[in-house]
């Protein structure tokens, strides 16, 4: 994505949401799994951004990330199914599982 009639882009690092104006000071910043935002004019782009890292540099922002997606190309309904799945996963009974086979695994010198 690139864009000259920037005014602020809006993120989130480790530690917290920061944004960045035009003219900003060099900066570089680890990034969460997060909604980039990008703000022009009265408008506003979106980026589902998977980690990485924000630098600015020279009145430039770039974001170097594992994978980023564009709101736009997002497929709604298999991101829904995704959660759906996510939410319905018993996670202590998963831990207890792994956990079983593990000790399982290690009683028969296998791991």
């Amino acid at each position: 994505y690139q864009d000259d009639g920037v005014d602020m882009v809006v993120a989130r690092a480790e530690d917290g949401e920061f944004a960045v104006m035009k003219r900003h000071l060099p900066l570089a910043a680890a990034l969460s799994m997060c909604v980039v935002r990008i703000k022009k004019a009265d408008q506003e782009e979106r980026i589902a951004v998977f980690g990485g890292f924000l630098e600015t540099k020279n009145s430039k922002v770039n974001v170097i990330a594992p994978l980023a997606e564009l709101a736009e190309n997002i497929d709604v309904a298999r991101a829904q199914a995704a959660k759906k799945r996510a939410e319905d996963i018993d996670v202590d009974r998963a831990r207890l599982a792994l956990m079983r086979a593990l000790i399982r695994l290690s009683a028969t010198k296998s791991l």
